[in-house]
């Protein structure tokens, strides 16, 4: 199966035929469309990008185009989590978790916290491992004395100047990423699709880490063998480590993720314009036997047959005070996708370019 990253799209005009979608999807045939222009990568320099090796229709073309610009970058927010979570706790237990991520920014050792629970709470590893991933396994709590009076401590593990310097460098390589891959102005449909696509192509699933994923064995490792921060700097994690960099990812730029966990396997959980989908990094990852298309924007009942009801949000540490949260997934408007490769994303049209058994696509979507 060809991989490919998001693209920008060259608007040409010629001849294509192409044939009728599954149920649903619009018919196009002997219409004229856009030209169709594939690259390996998007980057901010002024080099030469090759294009794709994937198999389009001799009627399309896909030359050369110069890199993205951005005009307006991405910068790194130090305050995200996923909104269904936030309703899910409340104020007192996330309020108290971004003051300790900016006591953390500052290199202070206290932070403001708003009750001994809340204090236990932000350093259960989930918060930071999901939200602050850099402090997961380099800071340490006081769990008997490290709470008194409204204020939380913690210890470095490390340097604090180490702490802060590869807080830093992972704060530049989350913004690179953002990017070279996805403009403010793409719809939070466009994001999940293009950083879905980068996590597809340059990330890998580390069977050597899946193998020996349990505690005892992980115990014996340097702190920074897995994990979500990890991830990031290797490019390589099991399902639960690659759903988290993509739902950081999509925080990062605004949209709403949340991880989805079984005994087995951690899914994302993404909302647009209202609706709750699955998506699944890592069985996009390359396969010879999936489709990099089959696990995205996936209802319930789609993937009920994998796992059943066997699937939860995660929650921290303790039970949600709130119950009423709404992490449903019904809407089926992108199963036409399923069974497709990813080809391009012309983002002005409106239209994603599918590879479906050998055969050119179109999913036109709404802006």
């Amino acid at each position: 199966m060809k991989r490919k990253t998001i693209v920008a799209v060259a608007l040409l005009s010629i001849l294509l035929t192409a044939c009728a979608g599954r149920e649903g999807q619009e018919v196009v045939s002997d219409s004229t469309v856009s030209t169709l222009v594939v690259t390996e990568e998007i980057t901010t320099t002024e080099d030469a990008i090759e294009t794709s090796d994937v198999t389009v229709p001799e009627s399309v073309t896909v030359p050369d185009i110069k890199p993205l610009t951005v005009d307006d970058p991405y910068t790194f927010n130090v305050h995200v989590c996923p909104k269904k979570l936030y309703d899910a706790y409340g104020p007192e237990e996330w309020e108290s978790f971004f003051n300790l991520c900016d006591a953390l920014e500052a290199g202070e050792d206290s932070f403001e916290c708003s009750s001994r629970d809340a204090y236990e709470w932000c350093f259960s590893g989930g918060p930071l491992s999901k939200y602050y991933p850099v402090a997961r396994f380099y800071v340490t709590a006081d769990y008997i004395n490290g709470y008194q009076n409204g204020i939380g401590h913690f210890t470095y593990d490390i340097p604090k100047e180490e702490f802060m310097q590869k807080q830093k460098d992972f704060e530049q390589l989350v913004v690179d990423i953002l990017n070279e891959n996805i403009r403010k102005d793409y719809t939070d449909f466009e994001k999940c699709v293009a950083l879905y696509e980068y996590m597809v192509t340059n990330y890998t699933y580390d069977y050597v880490q899946c193998a020996n994923n349990d505690v005892e064995i992980m115990n014996t490792l340097p702190k920074d063998s897995f994990g979500t921060y990890r991830t990031f700097r290797d490019k390589e994690g099991i399902c639960d480590n690659l759903s988290a960099v993509y739902n950081f990812l999509l925080l990062q730029c605004g949209v709403e993720a949340v991880q989805f966990e079984g005994q087995n396997h951690a899914w994302t959980y993404v909302t647009i314009d209202g609706e709750g989908y699955f998506i699944d990094p890592t069985w996009g990852l390359h396969s010879d036997c999936f489709h990099d298309l089959d696990y995205f924007m996936m209802t319930e009942a789609d993937r009920e047959p994998y796992f059943g009801d066997d699937m939860h949000p995660v929650m921290f540490y303790y039970e949600h005070k709130n119950k009423d949260v709404d992490f449903s997934a019904t809407d089926d408007k992108y199963a036409v996708l399923h069974g497709g490769d990813f080809v391009a994303l012309d983002t002005e049209n409106k239209i994603l370019y599918y590879d479906l058994y050998g055969e050119l696509k179109e999913f036109h979507y709404e802006a």
